[in-house]
């Protein structure tokens, strides 16, 4: 049964425990850092990993434009110490991310590397390695988001979740209006890029995304399999950005029998 926690940075974890908890799986959930929830985590993600003796934890993390991204990553690696202090201890655990949880989740592998300390796996689906896209011209809506349709988000305060989606309008407007970097409040995308070099001394990784995903680069995760030496990439064909929301695909079904098998 989901418990909910709060630690003392004041981010919440969605705790799905397994009678015998030998394992542990970090998730991260995407939305451009902008919108999201931890409530995101399909179902049968959620279950292929309990029948594997995972237990998840599902992380809230700090949003964007309220949260610049160094305060995003510096609160979510203060989350992580808390967890591994609290609920992880000596157990083995992974991160799963997606989509920008997935970028996030590559980031915090490299901190945690340099301090000597990483997860034991890592499971990707269509995140990034840097920032150098977003600059590009993205059409992921058919129509124009006008300012007065944002007019009523937040902007002001910490937000931690979005769990109705309300910022939803707020990610494309900034997509549409190329304004993440300044959202983000980043002047040099290589503070927050995962090198070549990094991916090399990364631990063992299963890896999935579409190839005609029009909102990440397919190009990301192909590079990402290619640098990591203990990788598994299972790529699907002709899907939407986030397909895992599709569960009664079958090339869906292919990808998650494929991490049951790999876990």
């Amino acid at each position: 049964m989901k418990k909910t926690i709060t630690l003392t940075n004041g981010a919440a974890v969605d705790i799905y425990p397994t009678d015998s908890q030998q394992k542990i799986v970090l998730y991260f959930h995407g939305g451009g850092l902008i919108y999201g929830s931890k409530n995101d985590l399909p179902s049968g993600l959620r279950d292929l990993f309990l029948a594997k003796d995972c237990t998840v934890l599902a992380v809230d993390y700090l949003l964007a434009p309220n949260s610049t991204l160094s305060e995003i990553m510096n609160a979510l690696e203060e989350s992580f110490y808390l967890l591994k202090e609290s609920v992880i201890g000596n157990r083995p655990f992974g991160f799963c991310g997606r989509s920008a949880g997935g970028y996030l989740m590559l980031l915090l592998t490299k901190r945690l590397l340099a301090k000597q300390l990483s997860p034991d796996f890592l499971i990707n689906f269509y995140g990034y390695t840097d920032l150098s896209f977003i600059q590009n011209e993205r059409q992921l809506l058919p129509l124009t988001i006008e300012k007065e349709q944002i007019a009523t988000v937040g902007l002001e305060g910490t937000i931690w979740d979005d769990p109705l989606l309300t910022r939803f309008l707020l990610y494309h407007y900034a997509v549409q209006q190329n304004l993440l970097l300044e959202y983000y409040d980043v002047d040099s995308i290589e503070e927050f890029s995962v090198a070549d070099a990094d991916l090399a001394k990364f631990p063992r990784i299963f890896s999935s995304a579409s190839t005609s995903d029009k909102e990440i680069p397919f190009s990301y995760s192909k590079k990402i399999a290619r640098l990591i030496p203990d990788s598994c990439f299972k790529p699907v064909y002709y899907l939407d950005h986030d397909f895992l929301k599709e569960s009664d695909n079958l090339e869906v079904q292919k990808v998650l029998h494929a991490l049951e098998e790999w876990l």
